[in-house]
């Protein structure tokens, strides 16, 4: 929550936006979910990308949509960090 403040982000009532930052949770929602190596997996709101870098460490493909473009330079950092870590 910190980072996205310090990048000038502000939730947005109009989009109900509500970001989950524990580890233990985001967690346990994807293992609870039955997530696989075989699992392509289609995320809508992912914000900032939290429950996103969760996914993209356990599914196959995570797909995901989010409306509000100012989080687009969020989510293309992460999509950098997560392809490094995938060639490393």
């Amino acid at each position: 929550r910190k980072s996205l403040k310090n990048q000038g982000f502000t939730l947005k009532k109009k989009y109900g936006q509500n970001f989950l930052s524990d580890d233990n949770l985001l967690n346990e929602i994807v293992d609870l979910s039955g997530i696989d190596k075989d699992t392509v997996v289609l995320e809508i709101g992912p914000g900032a990308g939290a429950l996103t870098r969760v996914l993209a460490e356990k599914a196959k493909r995570v797909v995901a949509y989010e409306i509000d473009t100012t989080l687009k330079p969020v989510l293309e950092k992460l999509i950098l960090v997560l392809m490094i870590k995938m060639l490393m």
